[in-house]
């Protein structure tokens, strides 16, 4: 008895010790903007879920991506490795074809610079935070979202046991190419055909509290990726009815789909966090919130762009704040200051070291190169993880990103937006975020000694990240003002913030190529005038009506000398392809500034800039 009563006690100090290893619930939402839970100001979505992890948590208000795209991030966040290492720089998990992580020298004809091709896929060389977490004797799981890769490329080669979703699908799966958020659904990981009103990240929820109640007694690390909030634009349709109802069109955030998405994310976020009290496993659980990128500001649902990320600039796709900045929540109980705020600078590379110290596990600077853990600002401690890097290259017409690598050091940001000034030389911006967070004053003709600094230090952390090269694009034809194009004999220029046309023969043009993805209209604002008091036409095209000069596609508009405002309403079948602004004889001139495209019910879209 003696002896079964010794083994009885061991068994228990057994058990106990491997309870208070801590689980990890690891909370990403595709796409989800900065702003877009009411802890984080929103005005119009609802978040009382998340917003209950943030009373009982910690919020980080300058956390970031390590890119403004999905799978970039995404990988980020399993290497502790910036994109600009690992090759992954841009959102192509989905693409089947392999790809090389290589330097480039051409590109279209408007783009002045030629960055690196991305892989499309996380090679399972690579011993990521899910491996890590199994070796550490957890139970791993990984629900939803993966957008990394097809297979051998998949969850099950990355350390995670069970796996739900967990493939290449870029939004939501669906069948025959075609993204839905019900079924049926593509996927050797889901259930083809459960009920057609099962919304994925419902059964996603379903399936997280379904883990946590089968393992309650052994320490786990799940990941719940949403597909939520991510194109295409579906949600519950009496969810979407209950915000139409609810929408304010004053608001800048006002769209009742987008609002009905978050609010199935939120609903299943609520799944999860009463699962863990409900198994007695709340205040022995670490649960991380975040984002992969900023709101979508490219795409239309109900007449306007799903989300607005203001006071930030910009949105996902787009190096910019509103590209970057991202939500960043940690609960960690009796840690984390229960509704504590801070204001730490956090990138997703930090994830994975972070984790292993929470979990007791030993660093690993040798595979995290990129990631500082931020325990300390978990704890309430002075953190500084230093300067933290955004390298996109790519140019991306629908969200105007020109290939950029940003640094960012305390209050300050610089961007270098390769090959993009004169003589194809590289162009400066530079913004003081404490003072400016909407980054509307670019200072860096005010503060050169600055712009010095920390071009240096971008260069030493691209250089110390192992980023290629990008180099100046080969074929750029030298005709091009900010994204506007000088098309047939003539010459475009910038004055004072406006483009400055000359034509040299009739219809000479200035044509853009970046247009977001408006689908049958939108409206197109500007200020124009002309010395010659001539005319300035404006004509688009989309997918299904390819040429310029339709009559229902060409609006004429009388200029004077004097600045006057146009807007002009456009129709079109299928999604807009190109815009242009036409001179119709030689000699006339025009000048234009404060060019806006907007969605049917007159949000902004996009604005042009003449530099």
């Amino acid at each position: 008895m003696k002896f079964k009563s010794l083994s009885a006690a061991i068994t228990l100090l057994a058990t106990a010790a491997i309870a208070k290893q801590p689980n990890v619930v690891f909370i990403l939402v595709d796409d989800l903007g900065w702003r877009d839970t009411g802890c984080y100001g929103s005005t119009f979505y609802k978040t009382p879920n998340v917003d209950r992890l943030a009373a009982s948590g910690m919020r980080f208000t300058d956390a970031y991506a390590a890119n403004p795209l999905c799978s970039p991030t995404r990988s980020s966040i399993l290497t502790g490795q910036y994109p600009a290492r690992t090759g992954f720089t841009s959102a192509s998990g989905h693409v089947k074809a392999h790809a090389d992580y290589a330097e480039t020298t051409g590109g279209p004809p408007d783009a002045r610079a030629a960055g690196p091709s991305s892989v499309n896929e996380l090679s399972t060389d690579y011993f990521t935070l899910g491996k890590a977490m199994k070796q550490a004797g957890y139970a791993t799981a990984f629900l939803g979202k993966w957008h990394m890769g097809y297979a051998p490329c998949i969850p099950e080669n990355h350390g995670f046991d069970q796996v739900v979703g967990g493939r290449e699908h870029p939004g939501p799966p669906g069948t025959n190419g075609e993204r839905k958020f019900y079924p049926p659904w593509s996927g050797d990981t889901l259930q083809p055909n459960p009920s057609s009103d099962t919304h994925i990240d419902d059964y996603l929820g379903a399936k997280a509290v379904a883990f946590i109640n089968e393992h309650k007694n052994k320490p786990f690390f799940m990941c719940m990726w949403t597909y939520d909030v991510h194109a295409p634009f579906q949600s519950k349709p009496d969810y979407i009815e209950k915000w139409k109802k609810l929408a304010d069109p004053s608001n800048p955030q006002h769209c009742p789909t987008m609002a009905a998405m978050v609010e199935v994310m939120d609903d299943n976020v609520g799944r999860v966090l009463d699962a863990l009290k409900k198994n007695g496993l709340e205040n022995n659980t670490i649960v991380i919130f975040t984002s992969d990128n900023g709101g979508n500001m490219y795409d239309v649902a109900d007449g306007t762009t799903p989300t607005c990320n203001l006071p930030l600039r910009s949105g996902k796709g787009n190096n910019y704040e509103g590209g970057v900045r991202i939500p960043l929540i940690v609960r960690w109980p009796g840690v984390t200051k229960p509704g504590s705020v801070n204001p730490s600078l956090v990138s997703t590379v930090d994830h994975y070291p972070s984790i292993l110290q929470m979990t007791g596990q030993k660093l690993l600077p040798d595979v995290h190169k990129d990631g500082v853990s931020y325990v300390p600002a978990l704890q309430g401690k002075p953190f500084d993880r230093g300067p933290t890097l955004c390298d996109f290259t790519h140019f991306v017409p629908a969200t105007m990103n020109i290939p950029s690598s940003t640094v960012r050091d305390g209050d300050w940001k610089l961007y270098r937006f390769w090959f993009d000034g004169p003589g194809q030389t590289d162009r400066y911006e530079l913004y003081n975020l404490k003072d400016d967070i909407g980054e509307t004053k670019n200072l860096a003709s005010a503060y050169p000694e600055k712009v010095a600094t920390l071009s240096a230090e971008l260069d030493r952390v691209r250089s110390a990240s192992a980023a290629l090269a990008v180099h100046p694009n080969k074929d750029y034809d030298a005709r091009t003002v900010g994204v506007w194009s000088a098309m047939g004999q003539g010459n475009i220029a910038a004055n004072d913030g406006a483009l400055a046309m000359q034509a040299d023969e009739p219809q000479f043009s200035a044509k853009t190529r970046v247009t977001p993805s408006l689908v049958d209209d939108a409206k197109l604002e500007f200020e124009a005038r002309s010395g010659t008091g001539k005319l300035v036409s404006l004509q688009w095209t989309s997918q299904s009506e390819p040429k310029f000069g339709v009559p229902e596609r060409n609006r004429a508009c009388a200029l004077s000398n004097e600045w006057k405002p146009f807007r002009v309403d456009m129709s079109f079948k299928g999604r807009i392809n190109e815009l242009r602004f036409v001179l119709s004889n030689a000699g006339d001139q025009a000048e234009l500034r404060n060019v806006r495209l907007l969605t049917s019910d007159g949000s902004v879209i996009t604005k042009y800039e003449f530099y």
